[in-house]
């Protein structure tokens, strides 16, 4: 399925503002050194995510959310070798407390509420 290039970085564009928005890392001012400098660790990891949640094809929301984790695990720094990653089930994982805005961007993008199925 070709997905638009357009869309693809219109999804990641919207996720990433509602991570940024209460990204720790951020400035009292709300701008960002770490986007800036390029150290930001997700902002090269949200685009492929964006388009393997946008390959999805089911109503429901558990296959969504597996595809952006498959995608920010595959390039995750603190993956081991055989691809597995012990960070994804403790408070180092940094997808972990985004998921429930990375959730509503979902839900707003295909329009419907939909129930977060536990992973």
């Amino acid at each position: 399925m070709e997905i638009d290039q357009r869309t693809v970085a219109d999804l990641a564009n919207r996720i990433m503002q509602k991570i940024c928005a209460v990204c720790p890392d951020r400035n009292v001012d709300a701008t960002c050194d770490r986007q800036a400098e390029g150290a930001c660790t997700l902002m090269a990891k949200i685009s492929p995510a964006a388009q393997a949640i946008l390959k999805v094809d089911s109503p429901y929301m558990e296959p969504y959310i597996q595809a952006l984790r498959d995608e920010v695990c595959a390039n995750c720094d603190l993956r081991y070798a055989d691809g597995s990653c012990a960070p994804r089930d403790t408070d180092n994982c940094m997808l972990n407390g985004y998921l429930p805005l990375v959730v509503e961007v979902i839900e707003e993008h295909f329009g419907k509420k939909t129930e977060l199925v536990a992973l």
